[in-house]
């Protein structure tokens, strides 16, 4: 059979040759030679029970082939030339043993070996003239312990806007698609030869990088720092013209940029005041927060004389109210006015009859939260049921008169900001010091020019910060010099966008896909590894680096017997932050949760200690009431949070039912012992329960737990 498909293979390939993509050639036969060279390249077997293909005319024209069985489903998507896109397996267990809860494991497949198998797949995928470069890569701890590979796709060994992710399990390749799979490069890869010398481009790439100086909060203090804001450049390697690519994909109303993600907003927990039963001490300590809270009525009255919130005509339907770990308490106050004819707030007539005309009622919402205690109003934000403005032009509302009436100190140690990217439709005042903007510490204002009042209004800030000094700074130059020296000059290819010739069939199908620009490839020089620079410490001129690939690295773990555990913990990213592990410290309740939460799949990123305690006590690593995060574990309570947090916890749990000769070992943790020692965490007479857990103990017995 695979000498008939060898013979197959290498019809397929004069066939390729002789016509420009097989597409071309009539249906079933088409279908027949790009499924035999797909069966080949994948090593497909031939068990599957159904198949079909599908042929797709997109703007990258190929075929979507499907195979399945009463357990397997395998879909392949390839180009008209036969080159892979896109490739999902699933493989159905007959016996379902997903658990809910801690189940972190680490693969079966070590990271050399699926590596290799990686590289392996990618060497058979990429088509004529492309290579593969693995740059990251990241390891599910849950049951299906799979790799996930991303890189980047080199064309005539040089880089490319091309990029890959590809999986890698226990049963192999698991999926792959890489980022042109839906649209391709228009024209021909240029010749990797360029007329441009590399000193000629440093030169024009230098000129082109431009920083802002402001303070950023770096650990414990604020310093100032030089953060690069120069736009994407490149320079064309052939006419060696320098290029801001921002502004050219932005002449076609595109963006060279990717978005930046915002931060998920943390809700307020509901408030249960346990009414009609007996309370502990520590609710009773929670709920005397309350009495210092003031009332739904007088809140609304504070809110009301703050007038430019521009509440005269809003009815208050909702006012509800959370405390959070600290015992701080705010208020959440929903106010609802219907637009009319006469009150628009500045949207457009026409818009306003045709929503009328669709059976609503038009309602604005405003949703303003302030201290419960104080009454110091902390955010305000508005909904409006129209899209449509008037188009009118209004005198700008007085942003600055209603910062001086709710938050007159903060405002007089700020100034309207005018870094980068905050010239937007609000405005910014951002906290000054010594001349210099710390952006983190902002009020940021929105108004309705046409109503007079506050849209929406936030702020962050932080009265403990400690500034770093701004005398003995080093100059602009000196910190260009640190940036770029940080940085990697590239030859390779870049996207680059064109206007679309209608009178070309193949180009104007673009225009039928919405598209108002084509991409073709083009050679140039460009700054590689700005991702993991951030800027410039204007203090010391030292490059500021960042680690990309989320693993945790240590300079304290010589001679440590668990070195080998805490650097493969580390490796999956799972640690402590600061650089140094701190092996002999006995690790507290906070740090353990923090290392079980990064071990379950969290990152922590932003996240403060209340969210941390949070999560914790959901998943089950500890219980409410024995909550105290700077008391030290001993080595039975670190075993207790892992197993009771697992599916080993009910069971652990069980007194009477096991085996005694455990030393030292209470009555109600034997249960724990046994399974421990099961699991290859400990042997029971070596658990040394009573003893208080280091944090290199509790690494290794993590990481045994993850070795199951």
């Amino acid at each position: 059979m695979k000498r008939v498909f060898s013979l197959l293979l290498c019809l397929c390939m004069a066939f390729a040759l002789a016509a420009p993509a097989l597409a071309e050639a009539p249906m079933d036969e088409a279908l027949t030679e790009i499924t035999v060279r797909v069966k080949e390249l994948l090593e497909i077997d031939d068990e599957y029970t159904s198949f079909s293909g599908n042929w797709n005319d997109g703007l990258r024209p190929g075929w979507y082939l499907s195979w399945s069985d009463d357990g397997r489903d395998l879909s392949v998507t390839c180009d008209a030339d036969g080159v892979v896109t896109e490739v999902y397996r699933w493989q159905n267990s007959r016996e379902n043993t997903f658990f809910y809860g801690f189940d972190a494991a680490f693969p079966a497949l070590s990271e050399a070996e699926a590596e290799a198998q990686a590289q392996g797949w990618l060497a058979r995928l990429m088509g004529e003239g492309e290579s593969a470069r693995i740059d990251g890569h990241t390891v599910s701890l849950a049951a299906d312990g799979a790799y996930r590979f991303t890189g980047t796709v080199l064309k005539n060994g040089l880089e490319s806007p091309v990029t890959f992710s590809l999986r890698i399990d226990g049963g192999g390749l698991a999926s792959y698609d890489r980022s042109d799979s839906m649209k391709d490069y228009v024209g021909r890869t240029p010749s990797p030869t360029p007329a441009v010398k590399a000193p000629e481009a440093a030169a024009a790439l230098r000129q082109a990088e431009t920083f802002e100086l402001y303070y950023v909060t770096d650990g414990d203090e604020v310093r100032l720092r030089y953060v690069p804001v120069g736009p994407a450049t490149v320079v064309d390697a052939r006419s060696g013209e320098s290029v801001d690519m921002d502004a050219l994909y932005a002449s076609f109303g595109g963006s060279a940029r990717n978005g930046i993600e915002e931060p998920m907003a943390m809700e307020s927990a509901a408030m249960d005041t346990g009414a009609g039963r007996a309370l502990t001490a520590v609710e009773l300590t929670s709920i005397e927060n309350y009495a210092e809270a003031l009332s739904r009525e007088d809140l609304d009255r504070r809110m009301r004389g703050l007038g430019d919130l521009g509440l005269a005509d809003f009815e208050l339907s909702r006012c509800s109210y959370g405390m959070d770990a600290d015992g701080n308490i705010t208020a959440d106050l929903r106010y609802t006015c219907e637009m009319t004819a006469d009150n628009l707030f500045g949207y457009s007539m026409a818009a306003f009859w045709d929503f009328l005309d669709w059976g609503g009622t038009p309602t604005v919402t405003k949703y303003i939260t302030a201290d419960a205690k104080t009454g110091q109003l902390l955010s305000v934000s508005t909904s409006y049921p129209l899209w449509e403005r008037d188009g009118g032009a209004y005198p700008a509302a007085d942003a600055e008169g209603f910062l001086r009436a709710c938050a007159p100190e903060m405002l007089a140690e700020s100034a309207l900001c005018t870094l980068r990217g905050y010239d937007g439709e609000g405005r910014t005042y951002a906290r000054m010091h010594d001349g210099y903007f710390f952006p983190e510490n902002y009020l940021y204002v929105r108004m309705n020019d046409a109503a007079g009042t506050v849209d929406e209004y936030r702020f962050e800030w932080d009265g403990d910060a400690v500034f770093a000094p701004s005398a003995g700074i080093v100059d602009e130059a000196a910190a260009t010099d640190a940036y770029i020296g940080a940085l990697d000059l590239v030859l390779g290819y870049t996207a680059w966008p064109e206007g679309i010739d209608y009178d070309d069939p193949v180009l104007y199908r673009y225009a039928d896909w919405g598209y108002t620009y084509v991409e073709s490839l083009r050679l140039a020089y460009w700054y590689g590894g700005k991702n993991g620079v951030t800027g410039v410490d204007a203090l010391t001129g030292r490059a500021l680096t960042t680690s990309v690939d989320g693993a945790f690295r240590y300079d304290d773990l010589e001679g440590i017997p668990q070195r080998g555990a805490i650097e493969a913990l580390g490796e999956a990213g799972i640690g402590f932050d600061g650089g140094g592990f701190r092996p002999s410290e006995a690790i507290t309740m906070g740090d353990a949760a923090s290392l079980l939460l990064r071990a379950a799949g969290y990152t922590l990123r932003e996240w403060d200690d209340a969210s941390v305690r949070d999560e914790a006590l959901w998943l089950g690593f500890f219980s409410a009431s024995d909550w105290e995060a700077d008391r030290p574990l001993t080595r039975m309570e670190f075993i207790r949070a892992i197993l009771d947090a697992s599916k080993y916890g009910p069971a652990a749990a069980l007194e009477g039912i096991w085996a005694s000769g455990f030393r030292d070992v209470a009555p109600e943790d034997e249960g724990y012992a046994a399974i421990a020692g099961a699991l290859g965490m400990a042997e029971g007479a070596k658990l040394r329960t009573d003893e208080i857990c280091t944090r290199a103990d509790a690494a290794q017995l993590l990481y045994d737990f993850m070795c199951r």
